[in-house]
């Protein structure tokens, strides 16, 4: 059956007219004209914000922090003495949520997430309350656990820092 109110047929058998200006475009060219683009910037990090998980901060137990605090106190010895050995620190970095249509106070909960930096340590600041490791400044209230991290590139342990890590 034939369509007799085909209402382009004085054109339809024409050829495609080619610009006398313009060279074809490619077909790769041709596929950039459709590929996504981030018509608002930062909208996917953002999103990503919103997606990462966050967890409470752990309060530590008084046997943890005494731990801890002795082996601040023997990697500042080892500081004062002009040696920076390798260390693994696990810190907190604080996300504080709000809770909907209240000002920051005590109730509010403070999540974060955990975070490991692996370097050697640098300096120990007791009056500002901060440690140095690979350039990078961390808030000494903000670690969680301290360790004698391996040589780069094996896995091998430097030297004994911290007796309770030696074997």
């Amino acid at each position: 059956m034939e369509n007799n109110d085909f209402s382009y047929k004085d054109i339809i058998d024409q050829v495609r007219p080619i610009s006398k200006r313009h060279s074809p475009m490619a077909n790769a060219d041709r596929a950039k004209q459709f590929s996504p683009f981030a018509a608002l910037k930062g909208y996917e990090e953002a999103l990503q914000l919103k997606q990462k998980r966050y967890t409470p901060r752990i309060e530590l137990t008084e046997d943890a922090k005494s731990l801890l605090d002795r082996k601040l106190h023997i990697l500042s010895q080892w500081l004062e003495n002009g040696q920076k050995p390798i260390v693994t620190i696990r810190y907190f970095v604080p996300k504080t949520v709000r809770n909907p249509g209240k000002t920051l106070d005590e109730s509010d909960i403070e999540l974060g997430s955990y975070l490991e930096i692996n370097g050697a340590a640098e300096k120990i600041n007791s009056e500002m309350r901060s440690i140095q490791i690979s350039g990078e400044s961390l808030g000494i209230d903000d670690v969680v656990d301290l360790q004698e991290g391996p040589l780069t590139g094996t896995s091998e342990k430097t030297v004994c820092i911290f007796e309770d890590d030696c074997v």
